[in-house]
C-alpha cells in the first residue's frame, strides 16, 4: 500500500524554479510585444502561462485570506463592517510586496486556495502513478490570481498513439466565486508551439464554492477516467477510421458552426479542412455563406493536414480554433461545444 503522498514546502522543494520563471519572463515579454488587443485574458484580467514539475508549482501559487468587507474612514465619515459579505485578498506574492482585494463574497462562500486543489491532485496522482515529482504542469492564472488552471500530465504510458494524444488531469479554481471548480480528466494532444489541442473529455466534476465542494473527489474523477481510458483510445482509434468526405462539411459548416461559432469562425473552420492553413476574410458579407465568401490565405496551421482526412483531423480543427480564443473562459465555453459540433456532422 503507497503511502499518500503530501505537498509541503519541504516534501516539494523548488528544483526547476529558475527555468519555470524564465518561461514566465518570456510569456510576458510576448504578451507585450504583441500589444494589448490580442494579449491572453480571462474574464478581462491579464493571465500569464509557466510550464514547471508538481513540485515547483506551489511557489508560482498565492495565499489569500478573507476579511470582513469594510470601507476605510476617509475624512470623518462614518462607516460599518457589511454583515453579509467578506473581501477576499491576496497575499503579498513574488515581488509584489501588497495586499491585494481580488473579491467580494458572501459570507457563506467556501474559499479554497489553488494550493490546496494541487495538493489533493498531487495526492490523486501518487496513488495512481506513485512518483509525482516529474509529473508536468502548465499552469496558467490571472495577474492577482483569483482563477487558476492547471493541467498536469500523466506519464507517458497513458499516450494514445498515433495521434500524439496525452492524458491529462485539467483543473479549474477561483477564490473569488467567477468559476466553479472543476476536474477534468482528457485525452490532449500538443503541437508545436501552437498550444494544447483538446481530444476528448472523458470524465468531469464540477462544484461550486458551497458546503462541502468535495475536491477529494478528484480521486475519483483521475480513477474513473484510467478505468475507461482503453476504450477511450479505441474510440479515438475509430475517429481516426472514420472518413469525412469535404463536400459534405459544406451544409455542416454554413449551418451547425455558423450558429454555434459565428461567420468567421465558420470560415475558417472550412478552409482549415480543405487547406490546412488558416485564412482571413476579405469579402463582403452580403449575400454570401462561409464557404463561399472571398478569403486570403494565411499562415500554417501546425498538426493539420493539407486536406482533413477524417473525423479526428476535423476535430482537431475545431480544436484549435477554440484553444486560440483570446479569452482564456471563452476557449472553455469552446471547448465544450466541439461534441456537439462533431456529432452534428457525424449523425
Amino acid at each position: 500500500m503507497r503511502e499518500a503522498v503530501t505537498c509541503t514546502n519541504r516534501d516539494f522543494s523548488p528544483s526547476h524554479g529558475g527555468a519555470a520563471m524564465w518561461r514566465i519572463m518570456t510569456m510576458d515579454r510576448v504578451a507585450h510585444l504583441l500589444g494589448p488587443a490580442i494579449q491572453p485574458r480571462w474574464r478581462n484580467s491579464p493571465v500569464r502561462s509557466l510550464e514547471c514539475c508538481l513540485p515547483d508549482v506551489f511557489d508560482h501559487l498565492p495565499d489569500f485570506e478573507r476579511r470582513t468587507l469594510a470601507l476605510q474612514d476617509v475624512d470623518g465619515m462614518r462607516s460599518c463592517l457589511n454583515p453579509r459579505l467578506d473581501t477576499i485578498i491576496r497575499k503579498p506574492h513574488g515581488d509584489d510586496p501588497n495586499y491585494v482585494p481580488v473579491g467580494v463574497v458572501s459570507k457563506g462562500y467556501v474559499l479554497v486556495p489553488h494550493k490546496e486543489v494541487l495538493r489533493a491532485a498531487a495526492d490523486a496522482l501518487h496513488d495512481v502513478v506513485g512518483d509525482v515529482q516529474d509529473i508536468r504542469v502548465d499552469l496558467t492564472i490571472t495577474e492577482y490570481g483569483e482563477r487558476m488552471q492547471a493541467c498536469l500530465f500523466l506519464p507517458s504510458e497513458y499516450r494514445f498513439e498515433p495521434g500524439g494524444m496525452d492524458l491529462r488531469l485539467e483543473l479549474l479554481n477561483s477564490v473569488d466565486g467567477s468559476t466553479q471548480f472543476r476536474a477534468l480528466l482528457g485525452w490532449f494532444r500538443l503541437v508545436c508551439s501552437n498550444g494544447l489541442i483538446v481530444g476528448v473529455t472523458k470524465s468531469c466534476l464540477r462544484r461550486r464554492h458551497a458546503g462541502d465542494i468535495g475536491i477529494s473527489d478528484i480521486g475519483f474523477v483521475l480513477r474513473d477516467g484510467l478505468t475507461d481510458a482503453k476504450q477511450d483510445a479505441e474510440n479515438l482509434g475509430r475517429w481516426r477510421s472514420t472518413k469525412i468526405d469535404l463536400a459534405a462539411l459544406v451544409p455542416w459548416v454554413d449551418e451547425a458552426v455558423k450558429k454555434t461559432w459565428g461567420f468567421k469562425a465558420a470560415t475558417r473552420t472550412y478552409h482549415i479542412a480543405c487547406s490546412g492553413h488558416d485564412v482571413q476574410i476579405i469579402g463582403k458579407y452580403k449575400d454570401r455563406r462561409p464557404t463561399t465568401i472571398e478569403t486570403r490565405k494565411a499562415e500554417r496551421v501546425a498538426g493539420c493536414p493539407e486536406k482533413a482526412q477524417n473525423a479526428f483531423d476535423l476535430a482537431q480543427v475545431l480544436s484549435w480554433l477554440a484553444s486560440h480564443r483570446t479569452d482564456l473562459q471563452e476557449r472553455l465555453e469552446w471547448r465544450q461545444q466541439i461534441p456537439a459540433l462533431m456529432k452534428a456532422l457525424l449523425n
